[in-house]
């Protein structure tokens, strides 16, 4: 559902039908134009993403001291989408005035806030796994989505998958590829396995790699083994020793909302966590000629998978505008709420200096 928004007033009387509904968490981003879609910096082109591993080592060899409080890979590349660096993180809010300020805070054109939840839309899920060939996955996430000990959308900076993925990020175009074609090849034996055997790769996951007869996924297994799975498993330990090496691909295709420590002022500020979205595989696969905007098209669509839909209209994201007109006022509105370029971006003192002076400009 699309909501036109006038005043701050206005805007959280609209939030306050929606998390009424006290079944998801909800998130929130604000973007201040109407962008064509909702991507992270790093999918804006094939070159920042084909070069996403030098990307993240560069920046750590340039500054390293930067880095010295971070105890995990997915906290640095936190550390880099915070100074801008692309990343493949979305910035969300768990504070929906947060967002509305990103929305109103700059760009020519209407305002959007949009809002994205922690359980998966099951209709888009399916979607994209019908999309890939592998219908009967869904079965997978049916399964463990939603239950306490284990949740395939949510995790935290400290968790094995999230410093998996993030260690994922720093592997070579090469690694990718052979990693990626492995993980295809599980993907399209498991859809295969639910057919044929009626389980799913989610009851045995944590006795698999211990069970000597577990034969189905023997080659999955073997290659484990290879060199590209050994660099990413070592690379994980440098900074969890005790990570085991071992994965469940079945967290690779799915988004996933990601808490992170607050490691400044200004993330503490903006109740900030993630969305991080997953790898395209294709887009590694060198016997594939994938078109970029294909890509693209995916990663939008993993997105999806947590954006918040209209329940009355499945296609129809609910969706905040806030008309060009009304941003200056809602700016000056939430200015008066405490939520200001101060408050925001607290340790930016230039941008405070422009405040002041802005402020006696007006009189």
């Amino acid at each position: 559902m699309i909501h036109n928004i006038q005043t701050v007033s206005n805007y959280i009387q609209e939030i306050e039908k929606l998390i009424n509904n006290k079944e998801h968490n909800y998130y929130f981003r604000g973007q201040d134009d109407a962008f064509s879609n909702t991507l992270p910096a790093i999918f804006r082109s094939r070159k920042l993403l084909d070069n996403e591993d030098n990307l993240f080592n560069d920046f750590l060899m340039t500054d390293p001291q930067l880095f010295e409080k971070c105890r995990t890979n997915f906290e640095r590349m936190a550390l880099m989408e915070h100074y801008h660096l692309p990343t493949r993180l979305l910035d969300v809010s768990s504070n929906p005035l947060i967002a509305l300020f990103f929305a109103v805070k700059g760009g020519q054109g209407n305002g959007e806030v949009y809002v994205y939840k922690d359980q998966p839309n099951p209709d888009k899920l399916a979607k994209m796994l019908n999309q890939r060939g592998w219908h009967n996955l869904i079965n997978e996430y049916n399964f463990k989505s939603g239950l306490t000990n284990h949740n395939y959308f949510k995790k935290n900076a400290f968790s094995n998958e999230m410093q998996l993925e993030s260690s994922l990020a720093r592997q070579s175009m090469a690694d990718k590829s052979s990693f990626f074609q492995t993980v295809k090849n599980f993907y399209q034996l498991d859809n295969s396995y639910i057919a044929q055997q009626h389980r799913l790769w989610s009851d045995d996951y944590l006795n698999y790699f211990e069970d000597e007869d577990s034969n189905y996924f023997a080659e999955f297994k073997h290659d484990l083994q290879t060199l590209p799975f050994l660099r990413l498993f070592e690379e994980a330990k440098r900074d969890i020793p005790s990570f085991a090496n071992k994965l469940n691909p079945l967290e690779l295709i799915v988004p996933k909302i990601v808490t992170s420590k607050r490691m400044s002022r200004r993330m503490e500020n903006q109740q900030g966590l993630f969305l991080f979205v997953p790898f395209i595989g294709d887009e590694y696969d060198q016997s594939l000629e994938i078109d970029y905007e294909e890509v693209e098209k995916r990663a939008q669509l993993a997105i999806d998978i947590l954006s918040l839909y209209n329940s009355e209209n499945p296609d129809e994201k609910e969706k905040y505008i806030i008309p060009a007109q009304y941003k200056r006022p809602i700016l000056d509105e939430l200015a008066k709420l405490g939520i200001d370029y101060s408050f925001i971006y607290p340790e930016d003192h230039a941008k405070k200096a422009e405040m002041i002076k802005d402020k006696y400009l007006g009189l």
